[in-house]
């Protein structure tokens, strides 16, 4: 599988690793007004709709978890190199380095980037997974904190 290097992948990746972040230390209520609560709906990503209504299982969610961390540690090492690089070649370098590290974070973690990209569009709108995903993201949190 070849995919596609551009700003907007290592983008997309970035907003997926802080939103399931998110996901993860979000109360499950909370006292803020609407207006002073963060943003629910996230940009579309160019991803295919999920080509299985079949919900994940634990497992899944659970290298999910793991690999949203991964991919979130990732993208913040890379954010110093973005800004320092001078020349758009350097740039694509970067981007090329950065979404090869990601991918093989989650391969590492035993899923698919099909998967994982699955896995995350279901949560944007699906409340229930939500629910299932806050355990396990909470528990990678924890194990990359302690």
């Amino acid at each position: 599988m070849r995919i596609g290097i551009t700003r907007s992948s290592v983008v997309t990746w970035a907003f997926a690793a802080l939103g399931a972040a998110w996901l993860a230390v979000a109360p499950a209520q909370t006292t803020q007004s609407p207006s002073e609560q963060p943003e629910a709906s996230a940009p579309k990503s160019e991803a295919p709709e999920p080509k299985s209504a079949t919900p994940p299982t634990d497992a899944e969610l659970k290298s999910f978890a793991g690999a949203v961390v991964e991919v979130h540690r990732i993208n913040d090492a890379y954010i110093p190199k973005f800004q320092a690089a001078g020349t758009s070649d350097e740039e694509q370098k970067l981007e090329a380095a950065a979404v090869r590290e990601m991918v093989q974070a989650v391969e590492n973690e035993g899923l698919s980037v099909e998967k994982y990209e699955q896995i995350l569009t279901l949560a944007q709108t699906d409340r229930e997974l939500v629910h299932r995903l806050k355990r396990p993201l909470r528990d990678a949190l924890s194990r990359v904190w302690t």
